[in-house]
């Protein structure tokens, strides 16, 4: 699936702004795992994502869940919407757990 420019502008900010305000809240360490994992690539749920700090866990989930929120707000899709609601619902119950 393709994205349009301003969606993928619109995804980019958000999670600049999300990524900004979870920076300022965690350790120097932490930082450092956190931007790690996102230079690697790897995606929520894998062993790398399994071995971070719950902090650096929760603040990954958020950014995702904000791009996940906006393609759900944007596509028009009903199966792509629903993929991305139920990816909203995986991901939420994946907060949860490592809220623990």
């Amino acid at each position: 699936m393709k994205l349009k420019a301003e969606i993928k502008k619109e995804i980019q900010s958000k999670q600049e702004k999300q990524l900004k305000r979870t920076l300022k809240l965690l350790s120097g360490s932490e930082r450092r795992a956190l931007t790690e994992f996102l230079q690697s690539g790897q995606a929520p749920g894998s062993k790398a994502f399994r071995n971070l700090k719950s902090n650096v866990q929760k603040s990954v989930l958020k950014l995702n869940l904000t791009s996940v929120e906006i393609m759900i707000k944007r596509v028009r899709n009903p199966i792509s919407r629903f993929r991305f609601k139920m990816a909203k619902f995986s991901y939420e119950n994946m907060l949860k757990s490592s809220a623990k």
